[in-house]
This record gives C-alpha cells, sequence and structure tokens, in this order.
C-alpha cells in the first residue's frame, strides 16, 4: 500500500476541521495537495471517506470508521517515530496566549524543585498539540471537554475588548457586553474561546471574521472586520499601534485550563498541574480595568 504517514494527517485534520481551506491552512500545505491526498488515500482503500457534494466536506461511514481508528492509532505511531528528546523533558503547549505570569512561575518552580525541564510549544489548535500527541500537556483557554484528557481548571481571569482605533467604541472608556451583541465579533475558530452563543438569546452579535490564530484575529479587528474579546493577559502580550483595549463590563470571565492525556502520560504531567493549582502569588489582572487602560499599547 503506498500510503504514507502525511495521507493519513491530512485526513484526520480534514476529518476534525470539515473544511478543505482550513485543514490545508493548519497543516501548511495547499488545498489541491490536500486533495491530492485524500483521493490518493481513497484509492488505495477503495472507497469514499469524504462526500463532497455539500458546501463543507462531511464525512461518509467509512470516513467515520477510519477517524475512529486514527485518532488511537496515528498519535502512537507518530509517537514511536519520533527522535527521542530526554527522558525527562516534559512538552508544554500551548495556543491563543500563554499565561506569563502564572506558567513561568509554575515552569520555573517544576525545573528548580523537581529538576524536570520544559520546553513550552506553541500550536494553534484547540488542544495546543495533545490531540496528536505533539506535546505532554497543554494550557489552554475556556473549558475542554475530552475523555481522552484529565482538565483542572487553573484561573478565571476578566476580559477585554479589543478595539479598533477607527471604530465608533474607539471614544468609550469602557464597553458593556451586551454593547458588543449589537456589533459584530471577530472569532478564532481553532483555539479561541467565544462565539455568539456566549451572549443571551436575541442579543448575540454576527459574525464579522473569522481567524485560527492570534495574529489573523488582531488584524481582523485592525481592519474594522468586528470587535474582539481577549483574556488581560494576553492582550498585554499583543500590543498593536491600530488596536485599543478597552475595559470590558458584565463578560463572563476566561478560563484556564490545565489539560494531560490519561492514558501513558509523562510522568511529570501532574506533578506540573499541582504546581500550577498551587502557585496563586502575584495573581491578578494583568490590565487595570479603568480608563487609563484604554491606551493603543497595553500597560504592564
Amino acid at each position: 500500500m503506498d500510503i504514507g504517514l502525511q495521507h493519513l494527517r491530512c485526513f484526520l485534520t480534514l476529518a476534525e476541521e470539515q473544511h478543505f481551506t482550513w485543514a490545508a491552512d493548519r497543516l501548511g500545505i495547499s488545498q489541491p495537495t490536500l486533495s491530492r491526498h485524500i483521493q490518493r488515500l481513497e484509492g488505495v482503500l477503495g472507497q469514499a471517506l469524504v462526500d463532497r457534494s455539500t458546501r463543507h466536506p462531511r464525512l461518509t461511514a467509512e470516513g467515520h470508521r477510519l477517524r475512529a481508528e486514527l485518532q488511537v492509532l496515528l498519535p502512537r505511531l507518530e509517537s514511536a517515530l519520533r527522535p527521542a528528546e530526554p527522558q525527562s523533558t516534559l512538552r508544554l503547549g500551548y495556543a491563543w496566549g500563554f499565561p506569563l505570569r502564572r506558567g513561568r512561575q509554575a515552569l520555573a518552580t517544576l525545573e528548580e524543585r523537581h529538576l524536570v525541564p520544559v520546553r513550552t510549544v506553541r500550536r494553534d489548535d484547540r488542544t495546543a498539540g495533545l490531540r496528536d500527541g505533539a506535546v505532554d500537556a497543554a494550557l489552554l483557554w475556556g473549558t475542554v471537554s475530552d475523555p481522552r484528557l484529565i482538565t483542572t481548571e487553573i484561573l478565571r481571569e476578566p476580559r477585554i475588548a479589543a478595539i479598533s482605533r477607527r471604530s465608533t467604541l474607539a471614544v468609550r472608556d469602557r464597553v458593556t457586553w451586551r454593547d458588543l451583541g449589537h456589533r459584530c465579533l471577530v472569532v478564532n475558530t481553532v483555539s479561541g474561546t467565544l462565539s455568539p452563543r456566549d451572549w443571551p438569546a436575541g442579543a448575540a452579535p454576527e459574525i464579522g471574521a473569522e481567524t485560527s490564530n492570534i495574529e489573523e484575529y488582531l488584524h481582523a479587528v485592525a481592519a474594522r472586520r468586528g470587535v474582539g474579546v481577549l483574556p488581560v493577559s494576553v492582550a498585554e502580550q499583543h500590543p498593536d499601534p491600530d488596536i485599543l483595549y478597552v475595559p470590558l463590563t458584565g463578560a463572563p470571565p476566561a478560563v484556564l485550563t490545565y489539560a494531560r492525556p490519561r492514558a501513558d502520560p509523562h510522568p511529570h504531567a501532574a506533578t506540573l498541574g499541582r504546581v500550577l493549582r498551587q502557585d496563586r502569588t502575584g495573581e491578578g489582572p494583568a490590565l487595570p480595568c479603568h480608563p487609563g487602560a484604554r491606551v493603543g499599547s497595553v500597560a504592564a
């Protein structure tokens, strides 16, 4: 069978994204290349895996079967073929924004007290690399529901609105959750934490732009495609001359979750989780929630 890991990765990514363009972007290949890999896999198996008759590709019955098998087998196979790292190194994934205060302090504690080196890895997907075995644990914004993972809430943090300097909201000292319900919203469809469903029925914003990472997100806000909503510590890390960060009232807090696999976990993954939960010194909003926070570059 002339099938390689790339064909299987392509199919599993497409099965998860249900969109050729998003899957190709996530894989870092062109859409035609992705289509050829899927067609090659279908040719070898002799069965259609994807129904292309709808706007977004849907898995056939055989596609669902293969996806279920690959979700278990592919991460194990990739892990077995990956060049060995020092056994004690813990790979910590993150997406959307690394929680600097809590995260760096916990990593320092793990390395100094437990002698466990940690390598941080940014991966722009919902589980920051846990799903495909690229990392051993992850810090994720938002709640995570996956029976294959052990998850722990680490902290709750206020949110702040990201607004283009050219927006009519730019004259405000603060905005409310209800204000944003009358606006277009920029959403991160890969690792973001908000959608219009987080507003009350009948008062939800429309989606002005869909993005897949923090850089695309901020470009869309600056271009007035919509208003953004970020955890304050994420906004702190991404000052932008064309964006104002404006205090936001009435918004639900952003939840930071620590996740690690149930099966074959890193020997120190649970220890890092305990350190993250215990280390609450110096915690607090990264941005002041008053009119002085309404600046183009974020206050430290």
